[in-house]
């Protein structure tokens, strides 16, 4: 995945973007895209639609940008934005049922097995055996994980793309890591998600 330019403050490219500074948002852009566009994936795994959907944010924010308000949290607000319009997009089109909208639509966790990274076998081995447990579980406890662990959100900013009470997402996770618990190692579960 490509490294976000170091030295970006996203806050501060969106003051600049809602006084109409498209280069600022073309910053924001270039910054948070692979990030938009991992999470797009974890969505629906079609390259292409989640490209196009990524760029249309880009260009609705562009047209709202005088406006659009403040945000606390830039990347949480862009990934709650793009979630919002994969889901109508495809209701649009007729790929998925209006229950999907409402939290049953596929979300899958995989990571990336790059030789460089992973020297060993036994890691390889770990990394397969957490993305199963991971993706035994349920659909919303899976989306939790990824923002938490993946996306580095706190629980106000997953509970603000989640559309969840601070409270209810932090009880969620504390489910999905009992859930995680029953099917795997604690000692390994922890250094895999936390480094330790």
């Amino acid at each position: 995945m490509k490294k976000r330019p170091a030295g970006i403050d996203e806050k501060h490219l969106w003051q600049e973007y809602r006084a109409g500074n498209i280069l600022a948002l073309g910053n924001i852009m270039q910054s948070l895209y692979p990030d938009l566009f991992h999470w797009g994936m974890r969505l629906y795994g079609e390259r292409e639609f989640v490209k196009d959907c990524i760029q249309e944010v880009f260009l609705n924010l562009w047209k709202l940008h005088g406006t659009i308000g403040e945000v606390e949290n830039v990347k949480g607000y862009l990934l709650m934005v793009l979630k919002i319009h994969m889901l109508r997009e495809l209701s649009d089109k007729n790929q998925m049922l209006q229950a999907c909208i409402d939290d049953d639509y596929t979300f899958a966790v995989e990571f990336s097995a790059d030789s460089q990274m992973i020297e060993e076998e036994h890691e390889i081995y770990q990394f397969r055996t957490l993305e199963k447990v991971l993706n035994s579980l349920p659909q919303r406890q899976k989306e939790l994980i990824y923002l938490r662990f993946y996306q580095n959100l706190s629980f106000e900013q997953i509970a603000s793309v989640m559309n969840l009470g601070r409270q209810s997402a932090y009880n969620l996770f504390q489910k999905s890591l009992n859930s995680l618990r029953k099917n795997w190692p604690v000692v390994v579960l922890l250094s895999l998600l936390f480094g330790v």
